[in-house]
């Protein structure tokens, strides 16, 4: 299960497909997912602002095949936080959560998060 949130107006869907893909197709971890290069694309004027780093990696191809891509800071991404619940892949034991023993009482997993590291934010556990 995860859970993500985003702003930024209409980055707001882009921004979660990114982390999607950073975590499902490229094995990213929840923290890595939104540290990750983003972009935005506006549909009206039909351009491409990739960050720095992202566009220097593949900026100049997608000038090369006729696109309108150009840098940007880190502030066009929007913010970023998200939690993913992790099943704990070994099965674990049954969980007794019917009488006064809060040890046997919990969750059968685990908890991973992150937060964007461009604006506030923190992922803290307890």
């Amino acid at each position: 299960m995860l859970t993500t949130g985003q702003h930024g107006g209409d980055q707001q869907g882009m921004g979660n497909m990114q982390v999607l893909v950073n975590i499902l197709d490229l094995g990213a971890n929840m923290q890595a997912a939104g540290d990750m290069g983003r972009f935005t694309h506006a549909q009206v004027a039909n351009t491409l602002q990739l960050e720095t780093q992202l566009f220097d990696l593949v900026g100049p191809q997608l000038i090369g095949m006729g696109h309108k891509a150009s840098s940007a800071g880190g502030g066009i991404a929007g913010g970023y936080q998200g939690i993913m619940f992790v099943p704990n892949p070994e099965g674990g034991r049954v969980t007794n959560c019917d009488n006064s023993n809060d040890t046997d009482c919990g969750v059968n997993g685990f908890y991973r998060a992150g937060s964007n590291f461009r604006e506030d934010g923190d992922s803290i556990g307890w």
